[in-house]
């Protein structure tokens, strides 16, 4: 499992943007796919979110990821 934390308490990264279909000439609102923190903190097992979080641009600035000799400190 990977652990990130984050400055911003509610960060909010965007894997796939919310869009518009047309089906059948009626407009379909299809939802888009989103990484929420909680707290300042966001866990996951699915290798593309870690994937996208590593290759994000805050990735190393605003956003790290724990290591398991930070998640011993902090407990």
């Amino acid at each position: 499992m990977a652990r990130f934390n984050s400055r911003c308490a509610n960060q909010v990264l965007c894997m796939v943007q919310a869009r518009n279909s047309i089906v059948d000439g009626i407009i379909v609102p299809v939802p888009g796919q989103h990484i929420r923190f909680e707290n300042g903190d966001y866990s996951t097992t699915v290798k593309k979110e870690v994937d996208f979080i590593k290759g994000h641009r805050l990735f190393g600035s605003a956003i790290v990821e724990v290591t398991g000799t930070e998640a011993v400190n902090e407990g």
